[in-house]
């Protein structure tokens, strides 16, 4: 079953790579998660976002303060809407929005919060479409263990204060809009830091390096799991002992790969 989630700033991105995340982590098969970002560097981005809407059976629109009126994001709804129905759009609200926002579009549409059990219930309603579906019992289980991680994603992302409405002039919006295909170009070169590099470096070059858990390292585990260039090989990050080999809890991802190579290369 493939999934489309719809975002648009830096913050409502980092949500949508963690529920990206956490889906794959619930579901083990059966399941595929599209980001816009996904679209590669000189493919048709309209045709490629119609295919993706047109092969999808549930909508996620990731919400925020800054992002609840934005055109592209009001954009991909409706066509998700027309689709597959209202019932299979669900907005997902990362903050408390302001007022205004009950004039929205998307105000149409029965949303859910970005709490656990906000967030349980967007699983479950994912779940019901499924084929087969997991059983309460399975669900419930298994998304206690995977909810801790994605909950420490929340945790970190920067809070915003919006008081009243915010008015953006035309060089505002086109800024924005030369942000968003920053962003999606940005596939090539993911934003991230020399030690998560390094984290990559090692996993080709000395997987069997024993680490243990201090300072920033699971937030950066988590980072390159979310920007899927690891992956989890034995559960949870946060339940990763206080010492660990590397390989034996993580693997690089073809795209950490071909990162990990090209930084070589280029050196």
């Amino acid at each position: 079953m493939r999934i489309f989630i719809s975002w648009s700033g830096e913050r409502s991105r980092r949500v949508s790579l963690g529920l990206k995340s956490l889906l794959e982590d619930l579901f083990t098969d059966g399941i595929e998660v599209f980001l816009s970002e996904d679209i590669k560097p000189g493919e048709s981005w309209a045709g490629r976002l119609n295919d993706e809407i047109e092969r999808s059976k549930f909508g996620i629109i990731c919400l925020t303060q800054e992002n609840f009126d934005a055109p592209w994001l009001l954009f991909e709804a409706g066509a998700i809407a027309k689709q597959l129905g209202s019932k299979r759009l669900v907005p997902y609200h990362i903050d408390q929005l302001p007022a205004v926002a009950d004039h929205s579009p998307l105000s149409h549409f029965q949303h859910v919060t970005a709490t656990e059990d906000g967030t349980r219930r967007l699983i479950k309603a994912i779940n019901e479409i499924r084929t087969p579906p997991l059983s309460d019992q399975r669900l419930e289980k298994s998304y206690g263990r995977w909810w801790i991680d994605f909950a420490r994603t929340l945790a970190a992302l920067t809070s915003t204060n919006t008081a009243g409405t915010v008015t953006r002039s035309n060089r505002e919006v086109l800024d924005a809009i030369l942000h968003k295909v920053e962003l999606l170009s940005a596939r090539q070169s993911p934003n991230i830091s020399p030690g998560e590099m390094l984290h990559l470096m090692n996993l080709k070059r000395q997987p069997s390096l024993t680490y243990e858990r201090a300072g920033s390292l699971l937030k950066e585990l988590r980072h390159l799991r979310d920007l899927d260039l690891i992956r989890n090989k034995r559960g949870p990050i946060g339940e990763l002992p206080e010492k660990f080999q590397l390989d034996q809890y993580f693997e690089l991802s073809d795209s950490g790969l071909y990162l990990v190579l090209r930084s070589i290369f280029q050196a």
